[in-house]
């Protein structure tokens, strides 16, 4: 990978162009700023001229009557946490919270790169939707569906969790703190990068290099806009959560089977839908539909509190053991807290919530996750027909009176819409509206 300095060598901050294979990444390299998920990001600041550029989209405003009705949600069970697993997680996170991999070795300073980098773009609303493939619709895979005996997109009833049963709760919160890492890759290039992995953990250089320029069309592409998420999504081993019959397509931009009817999305749409979320490291963040487990694995790189629910109980145990083989290598999914429920009904005794994202296809917002959702909040949402979902941002106000105002964003500005996997209920079929859906 190649690297120019377009903006010269004085001052405190330079501008340095990373190009490779035709993608191109933007960094802002900061004299003697080391990147930490808890400190300030360089993506608050943006620039006049990249905000000149940004689409706007219009606001719609609405006062649903259901943000104050009374949850229906069925009551959890005891919470289960079990004694083998909280033992080594304990193990897994006395370590010294320095390592992206394995905790007991220590930083090296002459092998990393002290940056911070951004990508091309603001974030957030005035994400922008152009870039090499943006105008492209992304559609649910199914062309490898034939392999199961579950149809993408469906499962079994007698599969369903009818109440809600905690697989796992952290025996205290957090159980690593993200803030308190001080190591991180270098992002400079793609070969310091793998380097700086082989060293630090036992994953294989043949994901990493293929994590690496995933990531790079991400950016290229404005589906990664924010330094945090670029790293987050950096750390997060795909090929962990994809199954072992598919890793042939880990890094494929498309969504892969991974039984059950179920699918793990893929990774550009992923990093899109939290980018947009934009958590912080002290929010909570709930998400609707663990499936692989990818997502929450990626968002607990951004959160010290994730909570996530999956309704189909033999993949809900499936994924809870990953997080449990891994947790000594990566220690903050031990702050992960995994339910099986009907997440329609989200977590009440663990809400409010910061963020929310949902990762399957309804018609409409739950109420139960609105009613949840943090005053200031902000919901990532699949709404439309079973067809094709549009991909929502929804902001909660609440004015003084109590009256709810939700401000909307398509995260795709009108270019792109995905078909996700329908918002299974519990007791059969699904939660859209429309029941001939």
């Amino acid at each position: 990978m190649e690297k120019m300095n377009l903006a010269g060598k004085t001052g405190r901050s330079r501008l340095l162009l990373l190009t490779g294979g035709g993608i191109v990444i933007a960094a802002l390299v900061v004299a003697g700023a080391v990147l930490a998920f808890g400190g300030a990001s360089a993506d608050s600041s943006k620039s006049a001229s990249a905000a000149s550029t940004q689409p706007t989209i219009p606001a719609a405003t609405t006062t649903p009557s259901t943000a104050t009705t009374a949850s229906s949600a069925p009551k959890a069970e005891s919470q289960v946490t079990p004694t083998k697993a909280a033992a080594d997680v304990a193990a897994a996170t006395s370590q010294t919270a320095g390592s992206a991999g394995t905790p007991s070795k220590t930083s090296d300073p002459s092998s990393t790169s002290p940056a911070t980098m951004t990508a091309v773009g603001s974030g957030g609303s005035g994400q922008s939707a152009g870039g090499a493939g943006a105008s492209t619709a992304f559609t649910a895979n199914t062309m490898y569906a034939s392999e199961y005996s579950v149809p993408v997109g469906s499962s079994p009833v007698n599969t369903r969790a009818t109440h809600p049963i905690d697989l796992y709760m952290p025996p205290k919160d957090p159980m690593f703190d993200i803030t308190k890492r001080t190591e991180f890759p270098p992002v400079d290039s793609e070969a310091h990068f793998v380097e700086w992995m082989l060293k630090h953990t036992d994953q294989q250089k043949l994901y990493l290099e293929e994590r690496w320029q995933r990531a790079a069309k991400a950016v290229d592409r404005h589906h990664i806009t924010r330094s945090r998420v670029l790293m987050a999504f950096l750390l997060t081993p795909r090929e962990w959560f994809c199954r072992p019959y598919n890793l042939d397509k880990v890094y494929e931009n498309t969504a892969i089977p991974i039984g059950y009817g179920q699918t793990i999305s893929g990774p550009d749409l992923v990093a899109r839908m939290t980018d947009y979320l934009d958590p912080k490291p002290n929010e909570k963040v709930l998400e609707i539909g663990t499936g692989s487990g990818y997502q929450s694995a990626f968002l607990s790189s951004l959160s010290n509190y994730v909570y996530t629910i999956e309704i189909v109980k033999p993949l809900a145990e499936e994924t809870n053991g990953i997080y449990l083989a891994h947790t000594k290598e990566i220690p903050q999914y031990a702050n992960i807290h995994r339910r099986m429920a009907d997440g329609y009904y989200g977590w009440p005794e663990a809400a409010p919530f910061d963020k929310i994202i949902v990762t399957t296809g309804t018609d409409h917002i739950p109420p139960d996750l609105l009613k949840e959702l943090k005053p200031g909040g902000v919901m990532v949402i699949p709404i439309g027909p079973p067809t094709g979902q549009t991909i929502m941002k929804i902001t909660k106000e609440v004015d003084k009176d109590g009256t709810v105002h939700l401000t909307r964003e398509d995260i795709y500005h009108g270019t792109a819409k995905d078909i996700f996997v329908p918002f299974t209920a519990a007791g059969g079929g699904t939660h859209y509206t429309n029941k001939n859906d």
